[in-house]
């Protein structure tokens, strides 16, 4: 795992950092090359290249320009596959891209409807050429690595095994392994470049686009994100941390003295199908998020009777923290009643995540929506991603009063957080719709900006509610006993 400046001392002794990490290779590049092979082939069909010696150096330039970055990048790939750690960006990356996006906004604002077709097109040549070059420069990675052994071969029949690793200042950190996470975090990146790329490349109607779009981006959005639990046994206290892109991540502490033991807790109503694990004491319980206790490895393990489990893997999250603080371990099912601290919030906030859908659907097919693609929608969808995280935590705390305070990834003071540059993005989105010349009346410019405004409203709608159900996963929750 990812490991601070200030703990780089001590010295690993149990587990291995990154384990599979180079099996995890494998299904990125294969997700890697599907997006950038599907961009290529898609753009150039929107392209006539034939008589145009000049476009076909342009996207010569950015095909070639691509690949060296593709392969570059493909580095930093392969290092956070190996330290099992969430994928940072780089300085230069976020210039890069945002430069990059500056110039698709002002080519599709002072160039004509045809025009702006093929600057996208043009555009999206870039991003489609880096996707193949990671995907080559990986899949040559793997094939100068040495062959699996037939133990690792056995090993991973279990490919969602946590990776538990024990470090010499009594340290313990555990998380899903190499093979389990990272394909899922960079196959989220993909889903997010995707969900744009719908919306401005697709020949369908604006309705379809729309939700195609939202779909694939908040999939994308929320399924960034690793999760990494550090257990210190000096302090008595239990870290919980989930990476993710503005506003996803969360961070908690739990301090556990006041715990005696660590509960699986089942429903009599669905034959002990679901099920938490929480950290009971004498007057409070917290329940860990179902985002770390019903991943495959746990899952498969808890529904096996006794005389199995004595030859399968253990629990290995719910082993750690008993034997790191002492706990005693405890199972029990209990109806709908002796969960309802559980099962009420968790439920009220999928109802609410579903309302947010829903309503975010209507507004999608039942107002107009802008029909071609414009520099107002683009900065829309970006907006839309960076407001919708704080809105849905937000919104989750009002209907599960009793979730667990995040401690947010520390943003630095002199930056404006995201939600903020998310509210700027979108005000200029609709003050650039509205603008047509200075005689407009109030009425015309509204009009006028209805459909931009339509769009954000259904756009916000949808990734509030899928950021909700999100949240809902990875939030701990606590309960005072009376």
């Amino acid at each position: 795992m990812q490991i601070s400046s200030s703990q780089s001392q001590r010295q690993l002794i149990s587990g291995k950092v990154g384990w599979g990490w180079r099996q995890a290779t494998y299904p990125i590049s294969v997700n890697f090359i599907f997006a950038g092979i599907l961009i290529l082939v898609v753009s150039f069909s929107k392209l006539e290249l034939a008589d145009r010696s000049d476009l076909q150096i342009m996207v010569s330039a950015l095909t070639a320009l691509g690949l060296v970055i593709g392969t570059y990048t493909a580095k930093s790939v392969v290092q956070v596959c190996r330290q099992n750690s969430s994928y940072l960006f780089s300085r230069y990356q976020l210039l890069g891209i945002t430069a990059y996006w500056l110039f698709l906004l002002a080519a599709l604002e002072t160039t004509s409807e045809n025009m702006a077709k093929s600057i996208v097109s043009i555009w999206w040549i870039l991003p489609a050429a880096i996707f193949t070059g990671i995907a080559i420069s990986l899949t040559w990675r793997s094939a100068q690595s040495k062959a699996v052994s037939k133990v690792q071969l056995a090993e991973l029949a279990s490919p969602d095994i946590l990776s538990v690793i024990t470090y010499s200042d009594r340290t313990v950190l555990v998380s899903p392994s190499s093979l389990g996470q990272q394909p899922r975090q960079f196959n989220s990146l993909v889903l997010v470049a995707l969900g744009f790329f719908f919306w401005t490349m697709l020949d369908f109607s604006p309705s379809v686009r729309a939700i195609t779009a939202i779909a694939l981006t908040t999939s994308g959005l929320t399924g960034f994100f690793t999760w990494q639990a550090q257990l210190c046994a000096p302090t008595k206290t239990l870290f919980l941390k989930f990476s993710g892109l503005w506003g996803i991540g969360a961070n908690y502490a739990i301090y556990l003295q006041p715990f005696s033991s660590l509960a699986l807790i089942k429903l009599q109503e669905a034959s002990g199908e679901l099920s938490w694990m929480q950290l009971s004491g004498s007057n409070c319980d917290i329940t860990l998020p179902l985002a770390m206790t019903m991943s495959p490895a746990i899952s498969s393990t808890v529904n096996r009777d006794s005389k199995e489990q004595n030859n399968q893997p253990q629990d290995q999250l719910s082993r750690a923290i008993r034997e790191e603080f002492n706990l005693a371990k405890q199972e029990s099912e209990r109806d709908s009643l002796g969960l309802s601290n559980v099962l009420l919030p968790q439920g009220a906030g999928i109802l609410a995540g579903g309302v947010f859908i829903a309503l975010g659907i209507l507004f999608l097919f039942v107002f107009p929506l802008p029909s071609d693609v414009s520099g107002e929608s683009a900065i829309a969808w970006l907006g839309v991603c960076l407001v919708s995280p704080a809105i849905a935590r937000f919104f989750l705390q009002i209907v599960a009063p009793n979730i667990l305070q995040s401690n947010y990834p520390n943003y630095d003071k002199n930056y404006l957080q995201p939600w903020e540059v998310g509210t700027a993005i979108l005000l200029i989105s609709l003050f650039i719709s509205s603008q047509i010349s200075d005689s407009n009346t109030y009425q015309l410019m509204f009009s006028q900006a209805l459909p931009t405004l339509s769009l954000i409203g259904g756009w916000l709608n949808v990734s509030v509610g899928v950021c909700v159900l999100t949240f809902v996963r990875r939030t701990p929750l606590w309960n005072i006993n009376y």
